[in-house]
């Protein structure tokens, strides 16, 4: 994590850096939050530091336990599903909502995506990571937006798509359906594209819970 540049909001930098940390698992699951670790490596006093771990606590992001301190929450397969379920509903109103905003070089990008992937320019996860994050920003609703991606930086902490994503047979799938969506999206035809992508969800959640139980 980098030290604090002298700045108004040090509680809010604070929380950025440490956030940013939690997602990218540099501060993985478990992972005990030391105010004192924090406030040298960060190098602020505990006072933003402190207002920082309280707001991610407020967010479900860290546990907080009296006389043991902060730690990175560790989540659990439930966590997970209820997550997917909550994605599939909301990114299926993002992708009917963009069906008519989405211009036709923004469909050809979400098609270059998974070129590159095919090509070995990038990984399957970022790939479809790009899909998704342009499918949000298409719809053009702040709320939307806001939601959405509350619940994929969750995801991310969750390491979903190392699960879902480490098998051959589930990338393959996972391709076809967003091509299936792509193809919506070019016919303009909104309920189809939330519909696929309500169902790319509920196929992703269901492999991942087989994984799960197997």
């Amino acid at each position: 994590m980098r030290k604090i540049k002298t700045v108004r909001d040090l509680k809010g930098e604070a929380y950025k850096i440490i956030k940013e940390a939690i997602i990218t698992q540099k501060l993985p699951q478990g992972s005990q939050l030391k105010e004192s670790d924090l406030v040298a490596r960060l190098g602020v006093s505990r006072t933003p530091i402190r207002e920082a771990l309280n707001q991610l606590f407020r967010e479900g992001i860290i546990d907080i336990y009296p006389r043991q301190g902060a730690f990175v929450r560790k989540w659990t397969a439930a966590d997970v599903l209820e997550v997917l379920i909550l994605r599939e509903v909301l990114e299926g109103v993002a992708a009917r909502l963009a069906t008519n905003r989405l211009q036709e070089e923004s469909i050809k990008v979400l098609e270059g995506y998974f070129k590159q992937y095919e090509n070995g320019v990038i990984g399957y996860a970022e790939a479809d990571e790009r899909f998704h994050s342009n499918i949000i920003l298409a719809s053009g609703s702040s709320r939307v937006i806001a939601l959405t991606n509350g619940l994929r930086d969750t995801l991310q902490m969750m390491n979903m798509r190392a699960v879902t994503f480490r098998y051959p047979e589930r990338i393959k799938n996972s391709s076809a359906e967003h091509m299936n969506i792509i193809e919506a999206f070019k016919s303009r035809d909104e309920m189809l594209a939330e519909q696929l992508t309500r169902e790319h969800f509920r196929q992703t959640r269901l492999y991942y819970e087989s994984h799960i139980q197997s």
